[in-house]
């Protein structure tokens, strides 16, 4: 019978130090990133005479400053780097093409779509985010928060590299070890 043992599995999945661990904090991140830009574009809405595009860009810069928090402190552990005003500058950079396609998205939709339901203006919304999510990873780990994100990367092929050399020195010994025996 094989057990697997939760808290071991899910520990792996969000190691800080592999891509694939960045990957599903960031997955993580923008999950609630989503929710604050869904919830914050409800409740402009609220607003009388807000219109919809105002709405959604402001909605979507509180999720960009939520993003920065989470991403900077716990995706990729960039909390103590001194660069903060640095790093919350080219996330913005990198979060600015995401919310041009935001709004694109969002406005194309609204052409497609003329309702004004509640479930519609949400839909739009929620399909405008999700097309920046590639674009936002992708541009944090090798542009924002680089210096910490990458690093694991030289640790692991020294890893990879030690592991790999320690291997052959067995082989050898062991090629070794027959040839005394055969000898």
């Amino acid at each position: 019978m094989i057990s697997i043992r939760i808290p071991s599995v899910i520990s792996r999945l969000l190691r800080r130090d592999r891509a694939s661990g960045q990957a599903v904090r960031f997955l993580v991140v923008g999950l609630l990133n989503t929710a604050v830009d869904l919830g914050a574009f409800y409740l402009l809405t609220l607003i009388p005479g807000m219109p919809d595009i105002a709405a959604k860009t402001m909605s979507y810069i509180l999720g960009i400053c939520n993003s920065f928090v989470w991403n900077k402190y716990w995706t990729f552990g960039a909390k103590s780097s001194g660069r903060t005003g640095r790093e919350f500058g080219l996330f913005f950079l990198v979060n600015l093409p995401p919310l041009i396609v935001n709004i694109v998205v969002f406005s194309l939709l609204g052409l497609w779509t003329t309702s004004g339901t509640f479930a519609a203006r949400e839909g739009k919304a929620f399909i405008a985010a999700a097309v920046a999510v590639i674009w936002n990873f992708l541009g944090s780990r090798y542009l924002a928060f680089r210096h910490t994100a990458l690093s694991s990367r030289k640790n692991d092929s020294a890893e990879t590299d030690s592991v790999a050399g320690g291997v052959e020195e067995k082989a050898v010994e062991s090629k070794a070890l027959e040839t005394d025996k055969n000898a």
